[in-house]
């Protein structure tokens, strides 16, 4: 009567046994002049027995990789989470709420004493069960199974566990019931539950019990496997979130490279311009506003997103330093509605963009010119808008595009896809060039609101 346990074990221990050690020898690897023919053995049996080989203690798999085994994950939100302490909560959690579950029916068959009894041995070896059954589903998906026979394995496993489930509870229900008839307090309470328990077959278990048993396991197993795999997909979420976000540094920091070195010319070169002609006052006011700005600018260096307020603060520290240059030759007005304070944007979004107005438009006429900037919110659209009334396109047609511009539009699309874009071309009354950045309206947590709207000229 224990052949069929003996035939559902023998895979199993085939399975983890040792591969048998292989002797090497120089006629192994000697070379030889006629070819030897290699063929593959194919079929599904092949492929089954393979991946349960696959599964044997010790043997390294051919890739390399291996399930990350580590005590805690870092989701997407940042939070970190126990993989152990979740395990323990779902497994004992999901049994104690199935053993309530059938509580009150064994109750009214068994009594309530007994029925309590009878659910805690049946939870109690439940659990016995599925902790091995863990271990191996472990290293299934360590070897990386294929579907078809992860899919084999766990139908087995849930079959031959229902059997090995019941004779565990079984044999507890029988070995406890001994000591407990001999109590004559509580013998009256648990006298059906013995006759039922003295009835049920001992090496087969009814097809009732059997295919209930095959049913939860195969459950258990399946929520085993899909939660891991949840949290497989939340961990490559997780990382491609920090992917992101190291991907959006490197861009921001790539784009501080570039504009750097040729925003600091700039600046010397008026430093120096302004010592040759004597004005040494303004010469020290622009150091010391230029260093304000490379100072803030360090600080924001990893920050993807800033308020509008703090944006504001550096566009207004570079035209400090564009009006200390170039003095009235050199006009602008920053007007953002007080709903836009706390909106976030991308950092030092507006300074390349304000950059490029002077250069190819404020400066690029002997008499000077005007530069405007406007922030406002257009329903869940924020509309950022630069123009100056310098020559725009021209009749050439020629576009004063520069590093500043590609660079802005690339990180816009990198930060928010299709939701946002970037606007180039004449301006729509007189003469002239405006840049228009459209982006999703999102607030600062914790921002002061500002009471009134805002209009600064330099």
């Amino acid at each position: 009567m224990q052949a069929p346990f003996s035939m559902a074990i023998l895979p199993f221990t085939l399975a983890f046994a040792p591969l048998p050690s292989v002797k090497r020898t120089k006629s192994a690897t000697k070379r030889t002049g006629n070819p030897v023919g290699m063929r593959e053995p194919r079929g599904a049996l092949h492929s089954l027995l393979r991946d349960i080989a696959a599964l044997r203690l010790g043997r390294p798999q051919s890739d390399e990789t291996s399930i990350n085994t580590d005590n805690s994950i870092t989701l997407a939100s940042g939070r970190t989470l126990s993989k152990a302490t979740l395990f323990w909560v779902l497994h004992l959690g999901g049994w104690f709420v199935l053993g309530a579950t059938f509580w009150p029916l064994n109750a009214a068959r068994e009594g309530a004493v007994a029925a309590v009894f009878d659910i805690l041995l049946w939870v109690v070896s439940a659990a016995t069960v599925t902790l091995a059954f863990r271990y191996v589903l472990r290293r299934a998906r360590s070897a990386r199974l294929s579907l078809r026979s992860l899919a084999v394995l766990v139908l087995a496993l849930s079959f031959f566990g229902a059997a090995i489930w019941y004779e565990i509870s079984h044999a507890l229900n029988a070995a406890s019931l001994v000591g407990i008839m001999r109590i004559p307090d509580l013998a009256p309470f648990f006298g059906k539950f013995a006759a039922e328990t003295a009835a049920d077959p001992w090496l087969i278990p009814p097809f009732n019990y059997w295919s209930f048993f095959t049913c939860t396991l195969l459950t258990w197993c399946s929520a085993y496997i899909g939660i891991n795999s949840m949290l497989e997909l939340e961990i490559e979420h997780a990382r491609a979130v920090r992917a992101l976000k190291l991907a959006d540094s490197a861009r921001l920091r790539a784009l501080q490279s570039q504009l750097n070195p040729h925003f600091l010319f700039n600046a010397l070169n008026g430093i120096a311009t302004l010592v040759r002609e004597g004005e040494p006052t303004r010469a020290a006011g622009m150091v010391d506003t230029l260093g304000d700005f490379l100072r803030a600018t360090l600080q924001k260096l990893d920050t993807p997103e800033i308020p509008v307020s703090e944006e504001l603060a550096f566009v207004e520290q570079y035209l400090r330093i564009q009006r200390l240059r170039f003095g009235s030759y050199f006009r602008s007005s920053v007007e953002a509605d007080p709903e836009t304070h706390d909106a976030l944007v991308p950092t030092l979004i507006l300074q390349p963009l304000v950059e490029n107005a002077v250069r190819h438009g404020v400066l690029a006429r002997a008499q000077g010119g005007t530069l405007s900037v406007s922030i406002r919110r257009c329903d869940e659209v924020l509309v950022i808008t630069v123009e100056d009334d310098g020559p725009g396109l021209g009749d050439s047609g020629a576009h004063p595009y520069g590093v500043g511009l590609k660079n802005s539009a690339e990180r816009l699309a990198a930060l928010y896809g299709d939701d946002a874009h970037l606007s180039v071309g004449p301006r729509p009354y007189g003469r002239g060039f405006a840049v228009i950045a459209f982006l999703p309206f999102r607030k600062a947590p914790a921002m002061p609101a500002v009471p009134a709207r805002v209009a600064i000229a330099v």
